[in-house]
């Protein structure tokens, strides 16, 4: 029997002999290639621009990266300029690691009135707040009000010795002078040589109203 070549098929159509048809393997063969055609026809725009893409998006984080260490850097350098700059705690005292804290006026409140030419006791109480033994210490008079016309008062009295973290109470005998008016005298804490421990603090102080 030869081999047709057109045969009438169902419908009217035509039947490819199989003959005219390619073996399996180059049907399969056509159809990978078709296909990658086709993805390379959808995607041939893109693939160029992939590689330079990637390459952009190294150089961003490199450069973000970059920037961060350079602030972080900056940061730390200024804030060590700063830490470097930044003055030492202030002390004001003679020995370091002594303070003093003042608590009260034992006796005598400021402006309390006495009598002309009566004789009274100033007391004042204070702390040793420091890390230093108070030893050999006084209150000296600041103020050249003990005079003819001013309270009579003596040029130092002592301080008790005070270890760290107690009180003490300090005393002044006054005789008030022999006229009404106001009576001011200050004090600070000193050596026996008149240095003073605390010389920026403000001083302790009496203050009374003399009265007829």
């Amino acid at each position: 029997m030869s081999d047709a070549v057109d045969a009438p098929g169902v419908g009217g159509t035509n039947v490819t002999a199989p003959s005219d048809r390619a073996p399996e393997g180059q049907r399969a063969l056509r159809g990978v290639e078709d296909s990658q055609g086709a993805e390379d026809k959808a995607t041939g725009a893109r693939r160029p621009r992939s590689p330079w893409l990637a390459a952009v998006a190294v150089m961003v984080v490199v450069s973000v990266a970059a920037v961060g260490v350079i602030i972080r850097e900056r940061s730390s350098r200024d804030g060590s300029a700063a830490a470097a700059a930044s003055p030492t705690p202030f002390s004001d005292a003679l020995i370091a690691g002594d303070s003093t804290k003042f608590i009260i006026d034992a006796t005598i409140p400021d402006g309390t009135q006495v009598r002309v030419n009566s004789t009274f006791v100033k007391v004042w109480t204070l702390a040793n707040v420091g890390k230093v033994d108070w030893h050999n210490r006084f209150l000296a008079r600041t103020n050249p009000t003990a005079d003819a016309d001013g309270c009579k008062v003596p040029d130092r009295v002592p301080i008790g010795d005070t270890p760290p973290g107690d009180k003490v109470n300090i005393s002044v005998q006054v005789t008030a002078p022999n006229h009404p008016g106001k009576c001011l005298v200050s004090w600070k804490m000193v050596d026996e040589h008149g240095q003073e421990f605390f010389p920026s603090r403000r001083p302790v102080y009496f203050m009374v109203n003399v009265v007829a």
